[in-house]
């Protein structure tokens, strides 16, 4: 009864006042539920504070040596590479993540992919220009991976890039989290068609494989069979046309869990140019108490 009430009260306001209703969407879609902010920061990690002309960007580092950059996606925080970062610096690697703009520590503001992207950018950039041992690799997941492959070209090129649960198909990715809105048939059609409009516009050309193509050689492509935030056959496309790219594929995650399988793990290793498979993720990274500790601190995404 209460959410049929609802869904009235939604397509009530949308005919009286469609700008209204619009505002309301904008702020569900854009104010993405993502991170703790209270959670401790790991044992050898340093917290850190990058100043943009957007506002503060809240960042982690770990290790010594070559930096490895970690992007992650809509929902999503730095937490999220923690293990990954831990493992990286056991071989010689710097490991570096961030909190995008509305997520995690990072100010407090509706998020978009443009956003994603300048953020990345000044990330990318800013470690290329102030660290000695110079930007060796970026990581990214998810809608992360569009925002990588959508930085300047100077910053990526010939760099090696993993990216783990890419979404190839931004369009369908956005509208599923319009529908899991459950708002009212009717509001959903009327939002939608306006997306539709401003995705011909300002989304389309942003599209991953629009913008990975001229990196495919350089690129190693990690999917679940599993995932269904992004179905892989967009992947499995993607390498056909680009068979330089290589692509991992695995069967027992999803969406989120591969980021820590070990098949990930050794695959990143390998992409790095570090061969030693002496250092084992399952045991001796996501095993060890501190670490299985800190994992079960970090925030849950959708």
């Amino acid at each position: 009864m209460i959410a049929k009430l609802s869904r009235n009260i939604g397509l009530f306001f949308s005919k009286l006042a469609p700008g209204w209703s619009n505002s309301r969407i904008d702020a569900a879609l854009y104010s993405p539920e993502s991170s703790d902010k209270t959670g401790r920061i790991p044992r050898g990690f340093e917290e850190i504070e990058l100043k943009s002309k957007d506002g503060v960007i809240n960042a982690y580092k770990n290790g010594k040596g070559p930096v490895v950059v970690f992007v992650h996606g809509w929902g999503g925080s730095a937490s999220q590479f923690f293990p990954l970062m831990r493992g990286l610096a056991r071989c010689g690697f710097t490991g570096l993540a961030f909190d995008h703009q509305g997520h995690g520590k990072s100010k407090v503001r509706q998020a978009t992919l443009q956003q994603f992207i300048t953020t990345t950018n000044f990330v990318l950039h800013h470690v290329a220009n102030h660290n000695s041992d110079g930007l060796f690799s970026v990581v990214g997941h998810s809608t992360g991976c569009i925002a990588i492959a959508n930085c300047r070209n100077s910053l990526l090129k010939d760099l090696p890039l993993f990216l783990i649960s890419p979404i190839f198909n931004f369009r369908l990715f956005f509208l599923k989290k319009l529908v899991q809105l459950n708002l009212h048939p009717d509001l959903l059609k009327q939002y939608a068609n306006g997306f539709a409009k401003v995705y011909k516009r300002e989304f389309g050309k942003l599209e991953l494989a629009r913008s990975l193509d001229k990196y495919g050689d350089v690129t190693v492509i990690a999917h679940d069979t599993n995932d269904t935030e992004s179905s892989i056959s967009e992947t499995y496309k993607f390498c056909k046309r680009f068979p330089l790219t290589k692509l991992l594929v695995t069967r027992e995650f999803d969406h989120e869990r591969i980021i820590h399988s070990e098949s990930v793990w050794q695959e990143l290793k390998s992409h790095l140019n570090y061969e030693d498979t002496t250092i084992n993720f399952g045991q001796d990274i996501l095993a060890s108490k501190t670490i299985v500790t800190e994992i079960s601190q970090l925030p849950a995404t959708y």
